[in-house]
């Protein structure tokens, strides 16, 4: 379930973004749209470690943890890819495909040292915060 959980949360922030990429444009406000833009790029970048992230894992030591991520960083790469390509005036080229593998793992790996440090920070629920 946290799998599913993880990932649909992941995928609604990013369809949020580009409906508002969508309205900003629509609207003639090229802020909106421009801040819309940067979200679109850190959530499909990102989408494999806000998977995780959303889904509520702790650790990426588990089974589903690590399906999380997979799945995530192949909707990411999609994502990144069709970011890529409206870019790119709506065309493909071939720097395109290696540019968003990188921006995935590079993105979302640095978000995940992110949240694993951010985490880790934090005392267990039920614990006195101290180490033993």
């Amino acid at each position: 379930m946290a799998v599913a959980r993880g990932t649909i949360l992941a995928f609604c922030i990013f369809a949020a973004s580009f409906a508002l990429h969508i309205v900003g444009g629509a609207t003639d406000q090229g802020w909106l749209f421009a801040v819309a833009v940067g979200l679109i790029y850190l959530s499909a970048t990102g989408f494999p470690a806000i998977a995780v992230a959303l889904g509520g894992f702790r650790s990426l030591e588990s089974r589903p943890a690590r399906l999380t991520g997979a799945i995530g960083a192949a909707g990411g790469y999609v994502f990144t890819m069709g970011a890529l390509w409206a870019t790119n005036g709506r065309a493909f080229a071939w720097w395109e495909f290696p540019l968003a593998a990188a921006l995935v793992l590079v993105s979302s790996g640095l978000m995940l040292v992110g949240w694993r440090t951010a985490t880790l920070a934090r005392p267990v629920p039920g614990t006195s915060g101290t180490a033993p």
